[in-house]
């Protein structure tokens, strides 16, 4: 399989526990909630570190779209 660079996202959005990139993003979260995998549980950062680490791989002017804590890819 051959992909683009910059198809996915890396740093802190992915978990170093078991590699997924999903998140576990209360519906209230504030900037000092803490971020936990939703497949492993494991902690990834606090919601700032979360959204400043996205916005630093491109943000909503990549290839993705964080929305209401979620990650969308763009056709």
């Amino acid at each position: 399989m051959k992909t683009m660079a910059g198809a996915y996202l890396d740093h802190l959005l992915e978990c170093p526990f078991c590699g997924t990139i999903r998140l576990q993003i209360p519906a209230d979260a504030q900037p000092s909630t803490p971020i936990r995998c939703a497949d492993c549980g494991q902690n990834l950062g606090t919601w700032d570190d979360l959204q400043t680490d996205f916005e630093s791989q491109g943000g909503n002017d990549g290839i993705f779209r964080l929305d209401k804590g979620r990650i969308l890819k763009l056709d």
